[in-house]
């Protein structure tokens, strides 16, 4: 809120209470009194003001609630079943040749795009050319689609990890509103955001957790917290700038974790030839923009970590030539298909060893490593503590709320 949109509002509830304004008056005792007492009450206004201004944004931006989901990005064509003002639509294709946008309301509860069932409502719209498909969904509804893909179908003694779960991704939700406004919506339905599957991933004991913590969010200095979680941590939680660059939250920082060791990837290790590694490094860089000249010779890495948290900080890439320094928070992405055929380096909680001509990787974890450590969740919900205790323990500092 602007200074002046402030100035605005204490002027229109000075009107509305009828405040007697002193500048149509002249001398007397009674007159500078009227003045004073005025002047002390714009300045308790203003200060009020000033205060609900920096009241948490989601109860205003969200509205009724809902979310904008990105489920379909990019295509040429989409198979829907829903409603449309009245008329049912039954495995309906989409194209190119469409006027966009297109609204459709659901069917029997849930709407169908590509096969996949969504609750809530669909909006479809061009974007670059292409049709990206939105599913605009009450938020609670929407986590039915997320807890389950994001920590699995646990069963009914694991439901504190659950409800855990919940509370993080409701407050991702709510601290990513509008991100991605620009383009029409608000979260990816991938990793880039939160993975969401529709109905089809929904569960009991999911359900449960997300009914019985509704609402629930974790906050800072009265905002929603960036809330983020991992597989495993193998340990050790990351600090926050182990992962990404900027200004670090300070209820994201590094913590012993005792809880993941029965995580398959606690710990874990990948070996290979020194000429493919650096190929595959070589490569990588490339794409990260980091690019070595292909007339330069890779001779060695070196790794500086972070005492606190055991993670690569950085990487130093040295040349025949020159020598390349890589931030930590690249080091995944410079590293990836090494141990991880599906993508990035699993974790930067790492060591790399050279023997003759191979190199070997050993590490800990999977994933960032920032902020609730899955499997730790898990663990701590099957030793009896509460999603209080665990949100608690990983998110120290935060606050949990209720949004509505």
């Amino acid at each position: 809120m602007t200074f002046d949109g402030i100035v605005g509002r204490c002027s229109f509830i000075v009107s509305f209470l009828r405040i007697p304004m002193p500048y149509n008056h002249t001398g007397g005792e009674a007159v500078h009194r009227t003045r004073e007492n005025t002047t002390v009450l714009l300045i308790f206004l203003l200060a009020v003001l000033v205060l609900l201004s920096c009241m948490p944004y989601t109860r205003r931006v969200m509205k009724h609630n809902l979310v904008r989901i990105a489920i379909v990005c990019g295509v040429d064509n989409v198979t829907i079943s829903g409603t449309q003002r009245g008329k049912l639509y039954n495995n309906y294709c989409i194209g190119m040749n469409h006027t966009f946008p297109l609204f459709f309301g659901p069917h029997s509860a849930t709407v169908t795009v590509n096969g996949v069932q969504y609750r809530g409502a669909i909006e479809m719209k061009k974007i670059g050319g292409r049709i990206w498909v939105i599913n605009v969904v009450d938020v609670e509804d929407y986590l039915k689609g997320v807890v389950p893909c994001e920590i699995g179908g646990l069963s009914e003694d694991l439901i504190e990890a659950a409800k855990a779960q919940a509370v993080a991704a409701r407050t991702y939700a709510y601290a990513h509103v509008n991100q991605y406004d620009h383009l029409g919506f608000d979260l990816y339905a991938t990793i880039q955001d939160q993975v969401y599957k529709g109905t089809s991933a929904e569960r009991e004991v999911t359900n449960r957790a997300i009914r019985e913590t509704t609402g629930e969010v974790l906050t800072y200095r009265n905002q929603p917290i960036e809330a983020k979680y991992h597989s495993t941590c193998g340990g050790r939680t990351a600090d926050y700038n182990d992962a990404w660059p900027g200004e670090p939250p300070p209820y994201l920082r590094s913590i012993q974790c005792t809880y993941c060791e029965k995580s398959p990837h606690y710990t874990w290790s990948s070996e290979l030839s020194r000429t493919q590694f650096y190929q595959n490094l070589r490569n990588r860089l490339k794409v990260i923009g980091h690019a070595i000249p292909a007339s330069e010779r890779i001779r060695r890495i070196r790794l500086k970590t972070n005492k606190r948290s055991k993670r690569v900080r950085e990487m130093i890439v040295e040349t025949d030539e020159h020598q390349y320094t890589i931030p930590g928070y690249q080091i995944r992405k410079a590293l990836a298909y090494i141990g991880n055929p599906t993508g990035s380096l699993k974790s930067n909680y790492i060591t790399i060893t050279s023997r003759g001509s191979m190199i070997t990787i050993e590490g800990r974890g999977f994933g960032h490593g920032v902020g609730m450590c899955q499997f730790g969740a898990i663990e701590q919900a099957r030793q009896g503590r509460s999603y209080r205790d665990i949100l608690r323990y990983y998110y120290r500092g935060a606050r949990l709320r209720r949004m509505r």
